[in-house]
């Protein structure tokens, strides 16, 4: 935790729902429409809500932010995570998952496949070698890439497909339990630069699985948003569309409307955070210049749902692993050659017959067709005879949230021509800070771990 002596910031969190596109007018905006702040927060997810509590109640600032868990499971024993936690009262305690019976099934068939994983103890000795590897490097990775060496200085092996790293290492039996905490690589993870499966799964994760550090709050996730929403509620713009910004080395201007409201806002600040996932979508009404868009314009994205979905034909304490059938008989680098990837676990009370859903594609998928995928994979399943069940299933999809996103450029070149430098030089240009998982590993305890450095240097800017 960095502490400053600051005056009074004032700042506002704009829970961002989307965009549109109008002028800015200051002078067509009434008295009251207008507010003044240091700093506005786009985004209220875990790096926009940690930055708004850390801001106010650490900083001197004011500001105008039964269960079942089917998102976020566990929390790693790393940074400001446990200090977050307790701020608002919230107990935890080890992270303890539920014992599931895996059936590992053809994707495109829904058989069962001749597949054997890793045994336990061959999983944690390749885990070691991987976590001996990140603790070397994780000075140029964690938190952020503050320190990542420029491109005549990037260690060769951050550039090595990760397939050929993994049979050089002989760390074949980390794999499935790297891709399937991360979800890293689908449809893709063998010739991903290693940089980027380190990214996914660095120092921190690896030593929370090797020694069994995780942990997670006794109650529900929620607890702790639905609390820092209490503690920041005037400050904040829930469901707030961003219709046009200006930015520049003095300061930022944003319209906004929000929620029922029928009047725009206009918000003036001495500096922005962004928070979401910068893709061009989401990027469009925060008026980006030349250089940003050199620098956002070829991130990949990605689609990824988590829910959960009432499967009564899946025997209880079950988990179903969609594979591609070339993993047979053990071929584990092969488990995320498909375009994408499902999952099904038994979750909440026993006897409801409830799900975890797990799906990540490299392709768009609709909420609708992700629905669709699940259903027709739990139809695959009978047809194949692979549960004893006949007839058809009726799946009821109760929850699905999309966790959409967007990656690093995935070209061979582009760390070699300087991205990450390219990329964090952003940071503070035009009165712009930018947090987030696209810009450290993607776990809230890394989330908020690069946020306090982003912070750090955002207020020095104020002094």
């Amino acid at each position: 935790m960095f502490r400053m002596r600051v005056s009074a910031i004032s700042l506002l969190v704009l829970f961002f729902a989307g965009f549109a596109h109008a002028k800015i007018d200051e002078d067509g905006f009434e008295p009251e429409n207008i507010i003044q702040r240091d700093v506005v927060i786009v985004g209220g997810g875990a790096s926009g809500t940690y930055a708004a509590v850390r801001l106010r109640e650490d900083l001197n600032t004011s500001i105008t932010n039964t269960t079942l868990e089917y998102g976020v499971q566990s929390y790693m024993h790393y940074g400001p995570t446990v200090s977050f936690f307790e701020r608002f009262g919230i107990e935890f305690g080890p992270f303890t998952s539920r014992r599931l019976t895996t059936i590992n099934v053809d994707v495109e068939t829904g058989k069962r496949l001749d597949y054997t994983p890793p045994a336990a103890n061959e999983t944690t000795e390749a885990l070691r070698k991987w976590l001996q590897f990140v603790e070397k490097y994780n000075d140029l990775v964690e938190p952020g890439f503050w320190n990542f060496p420029p491109p005549d200085q990037i260690p060769a092996v951050f550039l090595t497909p990760f397939g050929e790293f993994v049979q050089h290492q002989k760390i074949e039996a980390a794999v499935p339990r790297i891709v399937t905490i991360s979800g890293v690589g689908v449809g893709s993870l063998q010739i991903l630069p290693t940089l980027q499966v380190v990214q996914a799964f660095g120092l921190a994760v690896t030593k929370g699985v090797v020694e069994g550090t995780f942990i997670q709050p006794k109650t529900s996730n929620s607890l702790l948003y639905q609390r820092a929403y209490e503690l920041l509620k005037e400050d904040v713009r829930l469901n707030s569309t961003i219709h046009e910004t200006e930015r520049d080395h003095s300061g930022v201007r944003i319209v906004v409307k929000s929620g029922s409201d029928t009047a725009k806002t206009l918000i003036k600040a001495k500096r922005a955070l962004w928070t979401p996932f910068p893709s061009q979508y989401n990027l469009k009404p925060f008026g980006q210049d030349e250089k940003e868009f050199q620098v956002f314009r070829s991130w990949v994205p990605e689609w990824s749902y988590v829910g959960v979905a009432s499967i009564p034909c899946i025997p209880e304490n079950s988990s179903i692993q969609y594979l591609p059938r070339e993993v047979e008989p053990s071929n584990h680098l092969a488990i995320r050659h498909y375009p994408h990837s499902l999952s099904l676990g038994t979750t909440g009370p026993s006897g409801l017959d409830l799900f975890r859903v797990m799906l990540g594609a490299n392709y768009s998928v609709t909420y609708e067709e992700a629905e669709e995928m699940v259903t027709s994979g739990v139809q695959k399943l009978i047809a194949a005879g692979t549960l004893n069940y006949t007839g058809h299933c009726e799946v009821d999809m109760k929850a699905l949230s999309a966790h959409n996103g967007v990656l690093w450029p995935r070209q061979d070149d582009t760390l070699e021509h300087g991205f990450v430098q390219e990329l964090y030089s952003l940071q503070g240009y035009r009165s712009t800070w930018w947090t987030g998982r696209s810009w450290c590993e993607e776990y809230s305890s890394n989330v908020w771990a690069f946020t306090d450095t982003v912070l750090e240097r955002l207020l020095k800017t104020l002094e």
